[in-house]
C-alpha cells in the first residue's frame, strides 16, 4: 500500500508539473538535435599488429605466457606520450601528443596475440596516415625494447604489421540514431528529475491536506480557477458553479456555529492578492440570497476595493461614523444583490488606532444586533496588525489561502496571529486551485481568478461538528 501511495504521488507530481517537464524535455531535445547535426564527421582507420615469440620444447608454455604479458603492455604503451610524439613529428601534425591520444585506442583482440589500433580523424586520409604511423611506432618500440642483450640471441618478442591500415570513405561518427536516442533519454531523465526537484523545493500550499495539516482547521471550500473573474467578479450574484461553491461555503459556516442566530465573520489572508475581497463580497451575496440580513463592511482602510467591486460610493463610510460626521444608517448603502454595505470612508492616517478605538467596538456591537450576519473584509494578517485587532470583536475568521502562492510558513504565521490574540479560526478557503486538484493528490497550476471545477465541494455534515458547551467546536475535516 505504501508503494502504491508513493507511486501515486510520483505520477501526481509529474501530472502537476507536466508543463515544466515538457519544456525541459523539449529544450533537451532541441539541444540534442542541434548538437548531433552540428558535430563534425569523424573518419576511422584500423590496423593490426601481430606479436609473436620463438618457442618450442620445454619453453613453449613459458613463452606463451610471456607473450600475453608483452601484448597487454604494448597495447598500453600505444598511447604513451613518447610514442605519440613520434607520430606527431613524423606527420607534422598540429595536435599535441595529449590531443592525439584522444583519437587513438589500442586493444588486444580477444583470444589472439594481436593489437588492434583504431584511429579517428577529420578525414579518411588523415586517419589512415595516423594509423600507419602509429603502427610503425609500436613496431619500432617493440624492436627497441626487445633487443637481445647479447649478440647471437633472438628477441623474446617480435612485432609486425599484419596488413595496411584500412581506408573508410564513410564517417564512423557521429552515430546519429544512437546519439539522438541517448540525448532523448537524458532529456527525459532531466525533465523528470527537474520536476521532482522543483516540487521538493516548492514551499507553497497546494492541497487541502496541506492547509488542514498546517492550520488544524477545516477547508470549508475550494475556489478553482475561473478565467472570467474580471468580467464577472460577483459570480455568486449571477449564478453558475461559483455561486454553488459559495453556497457550500455558506452552509459550512452555518455548521461551524449551529446555535448562533447571528454571526460576525472576518475575512482575511496571510498576504495581499489572495482573493479575500472577492470572497468576502460573494459570500455576503450568497448569505443574503438565503434570506439573511447581511452587512458587508470594508475595513481595509489601507487598500479599499469593495465599493468599486459593488459599484457603490466609498467616500462616506466607516471612518465617517467613527469620527461622528455621519450616522451608521447614513453610512450604510443598499446593493441590488440584497446586501447592505459600509465602505471605509475617507483615508485614515492611522488605520490600526482607528480600528482599535472604543467607537469601533461600539459600532460593531450595534450592527451585530441589527443584522443576521456581519462580514468584514479585513487587511491581510502578516503585513499589518489591523486584522488582529478586529479578531477580538468577531465570532471568528475565515482565512484565504491562495493555491501555489501562499507558502506554508506564511500560512503558519497567519494562524499564529489568530491564536495570539485569542481569536477563532472558523476555517480556510483554498483559492485559485487548478481544476484537476483533489483532496488526495497534489494539484499544481496557477490561475488568475476564481471558478469551480468538475467536482463541487461537499458541505460539512452536522455529525462532523462536535459541541462543547453552548458553542460548536472547530470542524474536524470537511
Amino acid at each position: 500500500m505504501g508503494k502504491y501511495v508513493e507511486l501515486r504521488q510520483f505520477f501526481g507530481t509529474l501530472q502537476a508539473r507536466w508543463k515544466f517537464a515538457l519544456v525541459a524535455f523539449l529544450l533537451g531535445t532541441i539541444a540534442t538535435v542541434a548538437l548531433v547535426f552540428t558535430m563534425a564527421p569523424q573518419y576511422g582507420s584500423t590496423v593490426k599488429i601481430f606479436m609473436s615469440t620463438p618457442g618450442g620444447g620445454t619453453t613453449e608454455y613459458v613463452a606463451a605466457y610471456t607473450l600475453q604479458q608483452r601484448v597487454a603492455s604494448y597495447a598500453d604503451l600505444a598511447v604513451d606520450p613518447a610514442v605519440l610524439d613520434t607520430v606527431v613529428t613524423r606527420l607534422d601534425l598540429d595536435e599535441t601528443p595529449q590531443e592525439l591520444a584522444g583519437q587513438i585506442s589500442a586493444t588486444v583482440v580477444t583470444g589472439t596475440n594481436n593489437i588492434q589500433i583504431d584511429v579517428t580523424a577529420d578525414t579518411a586520409e588523415q586517419a589512415q596516415l595516423i594509423a600507419g604511423a602509429e603502427a610503425d611506432a609500436i613496431v619500432a618500440l617493440v624492436k627497441r625494447l626487445e633487443r637481445p642483450s647479447a649478440s647471437g640471441q633472438t628477441a623474446a618478442v617480435t612485432a609486425r604489421i599484419a596488413a595496411d591500415p584500412s581506408f573508410r570513405s564513410s564517417p564512423v561518427a557521429p552515430n546519429v540514431p544512437l546519439n539522438l536516442a541517448a540525448g532523448l533519454l537524458v532529456s527525459l531523465f532531466v525533465a523528470i528529475a527537474g520536476a521532482l526537484v522543483r516540487d521538493l523545493l516548492d514551499r507553497t500550499v497546494k492541497s487541502r491536506r496541506d492547509v488542514e495539516t498546517i492550520t488544524s482547521s477545516a477547508v470549508l471550500a475550494t475556489l478553482p480557477f475561473y478565467p472570467q473573474v474580471k468580467k464577472e467578479p460577483l459570480s455568486a450574484e449571477t449564478g453558475g458553479n461559483l455561486a454553488e461553491a459559495f453556497r457550500v461555503l455558506r452552509t459550512n459556516l452555518q455548521f461551524v456555529k449551529l446555535d448562533a442566530d447571528r454571526q460576525a465573520i472576518l475575512v482575511s489572508s496571510a498576504l495581499p492578492n489572495e482573493g479575500k475581497t472577492l470572497t468576502a463580497t460573494n459570500l455576503a451575496i450568497s448569505m443574503a440570497q438565503s434570506g439573511r440580513s447581511v452587512l458587508l463592511i470594508d475595513a481595509d482602510m489601507r487598500n479599499p476595493n469593495v465599493a468599486e467591486l459593488l459599484g457603490l460610493e466609498n467616500s462616506v463610510g466607516l471612518l465617517s461614523v467613527l469620527v461622528g460626521r455621519t450616522t451608521i444608517e447614513q453610512a450604510i448603502q443598499p446593493h441590488v444583490s440584497g446586501i447592505s454595505f459600509m465602505g471605509t470612508g475617507p483615508a485614515a492616517p492611522n488605520p490600526a488606532e482607528v480600528l482599535e478605538s472604543r467607537a469601533m467596538r461600539d459600532l460593531l456591537s450595534r450592527v451585530r444586533k441589527e443584522f443576521d450576519t456581519v462580514i468584514i473584509d479585513a487587511p491581510p494578517m502578516l503585513p499589518v496588525a489591523d486584522a488582529s485587532i478586529l479578531l477580538t470583536e468577531v465570532d471568528g475568521a475565515l482565512l484565504l489561502v491562495r493555491h501555489g502562492s501562499t507558502t506554508r510558513e506564511q500560512l503558519r504565521l497567519a494562524v499564529e496571529r489568530v491564536e495570539t490574540v485569542g481569536g477563532r479560526l472558523f476555517g480556510c478557503v483554498l483559492n485559485r486551485t487548478p481544476r484537476r486538484a483533489s483532496d488526495d493528490a497534489y494539484g499544481y497550476g496557477y490561475g488568475h481568478g476564481y471558478g469551480y471545477g468538475s467536482a463541487l465541494p461537499t458541505a460539512v455534515k452536522p455529525e462532523q461538528v462536535q459541541k462543547s458547551g453552548d458553542e460548536a467546536s472547530t470542524l474536524s475535516r470537511s
